[in-house]
């Protein structure tokens, strides 16, 4: 559910937003709703990854190669397939690292006491 949740939140403001948006969505929605560690990583992963990637895929596949290829040359990689694969795996690893934060800071506010005054409750 957490994977849904983060795939439709980040496209729908990625229309609206900057792109660093990917990092703040698998943080909250991770911080929101528990997962383990590994989950949160690979939720958070495929959960940007997989829209970059089939969006990325979706302009290769209208240009007919000519976009990405170009943007390839910049970077010299061989072809535009391999940037479209570069792409998700650095906007998947920023989803990834954001989710494992968002469980982080889960886990730290469910285990610290809360201090009144000085005295713990």
């Amino acid at each position: 559910m957490n994977f849904a949740i983060i795939i439709i939140l980040s496209v729908i403001l990625q229309l609206f937003a900057p792109w660093w948006v990917i990092a703040i969505v698998p943080l909250i929605i991770l911080f929101w709703r528990p997962a383990t560690t590994s989950e949160a990583f690979w939720t958070g992963f495929a959960g940007i990854a997989l829209p970059w990637l089939a969006y990325g895929y979706y302009l290769h596949f209208i240009s007919e190669g000519a976009m990405s290829d170009r943007v390839a040359q910049i970077f010299f990689l061989p072809n535009g397939i391999l940037i479209l694969i570069v792409t998700a795996l650095v906007g998947g690893l920023t989803g990834g690292l954001a989710g494992i934060a968002g469980h982080y800071v889960r886990e730290v506010f469910r285990q610290s006491p809360v201090r009144i005054s000085g005295r713990t409750s």
